[in-house]
């Protein structure tokens, strides 16, 4: 579960991530809010079964891409790129896997791009549409900023006791507002609301991971 090697994220990446989290992610002395891991695995997923958390998730596998003779509509699926077969078939498979592991979910809001929605409505049977989690790549850096601001809000809004809520998302909010891998396409990080504008990162599972980890993984290949 290593992290991608610095060197292969641009430098006005690295410039970005460094502003968003030294913004509303700094402490009282200004410091960044350093995102390490504190648990992995079987330990990670217990702390989900106890509820309290927030998943940050990227959609499930994709398309290669959308049909690019055809303009843009947020409304029209047809006009995007959208889960492929292997995406739906993963969202299913961790919507399962959450219902053998006693996952309560209590709310799930993600972009209003189809490939979110969809993982949602697949994976736990709900999504409910922000544009907080939407794509925020044609924002000014006033307006990142802000975006990466309210996501941050978001995770450290805890759930109802005994519960998670499920935020899916894109690689801009994972990547660009947090410095969190992107990859692979499914990968959830968890986070822990605290109160104090500044939840606390747990860790990261690939969708592959939720299926080992809950038993389901029958016949079923890594997540690519």
């Amino acid at each position: 579960m290593r992290r991608k090697p610095a060197a292969a994220i641009p430098v006005a990446v690295l410039a970005f991530v460094a502003a968003c989290l030294s913004g509303d992610g700094a402490d009282a002395q200004g410091k960044p809010q350093e995102l390490v891991a504190r648990l992995e695995g079987p330990a990670l997923v217990a702390a989900v079964k106890q509820g309290g958390t927030v998943i940050l998730m990227r959609h499930t596998a994709t398309e290669r891409r959308a049909d690019e003779t055809i303009k843009f509509r947020l409304e029209d699926c047809a006009t995007q790129r959208n889960l492929s077969e292997e995406g739906r078939r993963e969202a299913e498979e961790i919507g399962r896997a959450f219902e053998r592991l006693g996952i309560r979910i209590s709310e799930v809001q993600t972009s209003p791009y189809c490939r979110t929605l969809e993982t949602g409505r697949l994976a736990f049977g709900k999504a409910t549409p922000t544009e907080v989690l939407s794509v925020g790549d044609s924002l000014a850096m006033d307006g990142k900023l802000e975006r990466a601001a309210e996501v941050r809000r978001l995770l450290d809004t805890a759930p109802p006791a005994g519960t998670n809520a499920v935020l899916i998302t894109h690689t801009g909010n994972l990547l660009y507002a947090f410095g969190l891998d992107s990859r692979p396409e499914g990968v959830a990080h968890v986070f822990r609301p605290t109160g104090t504008g500044r939840a606390s990162y747990l860790g990261r599972l690939d969708p592959s991971q939720w299926r080992a980890l809950s038993g389901t993984d029958v016949g079923a290949g890594p997540a690519k």
